[in-house]
């Protein structure tokens, strides 16, 4: 039988993106509804088949004791009764023809220890001869007539034959039934029991799966995240076996999201605090005079708390879905344009080149102006604290071919951000998107900022359908491009 398997997220990983069960049964996927069918099928088949075999064996037992009983011999009554009437035209003297052949060959209800009883009739039913001389005369009751035997000559009824037998017969046929019975109870019995037998193994089988899932169910409202089950079930049940380990994956996969969120937090929220407290203590100690020069870097971390705060509410918003979109049509060279100027004072601070690159004749895209302003701000902002004195960032715009499968509406615009600063590693390249990363050279704490703008841009670019990525080395600087898509 399958057991629940214990895995770790790491193990998880690899069977996120297996989508269909592994196939059981010769390969065969079998749907769950099938698989009942199949199994009320053999239940039936079984039963129905013990039954036929129970009833062949006891109408055996039946047919051999027809075979060798006293009424079976009536036949050779009829055949010598139809001869006598043959040769005599009628049924005169009858009577001395049964009593002449007691103990005949052939004549077995007369045998020694039976008991008869016999009737011989006229074919309207009046009794021309019988074993008991007072029903001379009279007529054939109405179940002697239903069980009486036809005695045909040339092709003409000339009499009925009734023949009852007792004694040894009667007990005879008590047994006969009663083993018949016998046959019948026990073959009912063998049926049930193997019927309960494969009822119970097809439904630990069928059950199993439930069994495990349930199980693990509990163990993940127990809080732990890293069960699994087994995927090796057919149809139905193998894709939810799959879709269970998806979503504890992804669960564990969040749950570790946010205890990193809050360490991560914990950690930003840590310095200026230290910051804001350290001046103020001094302040109320005397240390320092409350004169602007003390009490700027403490304004200062409260606005870098206040922003974090805020990009923290904006990146909780568009993770979950509620944050919403104003889309129209927009003219994105004038988007780029305003940027250029906007900023284009703190570029000059920095002693940086910015540079504008767009074409005249792009066309418009349907998008929330606001929200891209703020992907490109986010982008601007960060190559200009990464470019030292002397270098330059770029900004352009090219209108890109449509992608292979596209709907209706043609190509995308792609802007590109380009730098000449310091560059990210390679091995840091994966992350680069994430909430609070930090490079240990390109991204320092003392370079200002969240470490959230890049995870903002991200979640914003995908939430109008287009797509961000990077490209960056050491020492050469870095290209952030992100696209829309032309209305």
């Amino acid at each position: 039988m399958t057991r629940i398997r214990i895995r770790t997220l790491r193990d998880s990983k690899h069977s996120r993106g297996s989508g269909t069960p592994s196939p059981v049964f010769g390969g065969v996927h079998v749907r769950f509804f099938w698989q009942l069918i199949i199994a009320f099928g053999l239940i039936i088949l079984l039963a129905g088949g013990g039954t036929l075999v129970a009833g062949r064996l006891a109408l055996g037992n039946l047919e051999s004791f027809a075979r060798s009983n006293p009424a079976a011999m009536m036949l050779l009554w009829v055949d010598r009764l139809g001869n006598y009437h043959a040769q005599r035209g009628s049924w005169q003297g009858v009577e001395d023809l049964v009593a002449g052949y007691p103990c005949g060959p052939g004549w077995g209800p007369w045998d020694a220890g039976w008991e008869r009883e016999y009737a011989l009739a006229t074919p309207d039913g009046v009794i021309v001869a019988a074993s008991d001389a007072e029903r001379l005369g009279q007529t054939l009751r109405p179940p002697e007539r239903a069980f009486a035997a036809p005695i045909v000559v040339s092709g003409e009824q000339v009499g009925l034959l009734t023949l009852s037998t007792f004694g040894r017969f009667r007990d005879s046929l008590h047994d006969v039934v009663g083993f018949t019975l016998q046959r019948f109870l026990l073959g009912g019995v063998l049926i049930g029991t193997l019927a309960v037998v494969v009822g119970l193994g097809l439904s630990r089988v069928m059950s199993r799966p439930v069994v495990d899932l349930t199980t693990a169910t509990r163990a993940v409202a127990a809080g732990d995240l890293s069960v699994r089950v087994s995927e090796r079930y057919p149809g139905e049940l193998g894709e939810l076996a799959t879709a269970f380990n998806r979503m504890t994956a992804e669960l564990a996969l969040a749950d570790e999201l946010r205890r990193n969120m809050t360490a991560d937090v914990a950690h930003e929220l840590r310095t200026p605090l230290s910051v804001i407290r350290g001046k103020l203590e001094g302040v109320l100690d005397g240390v320092y005079a409350a004169t602007p020069e003390h009490l700027e870097p403490v304004l200062e971390e409260t606005r870098l708390l206040t922003q974090l705060v805020e990009d923290l509410r904006l990146l909780a918003l568009a993770e979950a879905g509620q944050l919403t979109l104003e889309k129209r049509p927009m003219d994105v060279g004038d988007l780029l344009q305003d940027a250029y100027v906007n900023f284009g004072p703190q570029a000059s601070d920095r002693g940086v080149t910015l540079a504008l690159d767009v074409p005249s004749d792009l066309p418009e895209v349907i998008a929330d102006r606001r929200r891209v302003a703020q992907i490109l701000g986010n982008l601007l902002t960060n190559a200009l604290r990464h470019t030292p004195q002397g270098g330059c960032v770029t900004l352009s715009a090219v209108v890109t071919p449509p992608r292979s499968g596209g709907g209706a509406g043609g190509g995308m615009i792609e802007v590109t951000v380009t730098d000449t600063g310091t560059g990210v590693s390679p091995e840091d390249l994966p992350y680069i998107f994430e909430r609070f990363w930090r490079g240990e050279k390109s991204r320092s704490r003392a370079g200002g900022g969240t470490g959230l703008g890049l995870a903002i841009a991200k979640q914003l670019v995908e939430m109008h359908g287009g797509m961000i990525g990077v490209e960056s080395a050491p020492g050469r600087g870095s290209t952030f491009r992100f696209t829309l898509s032309i209305g």
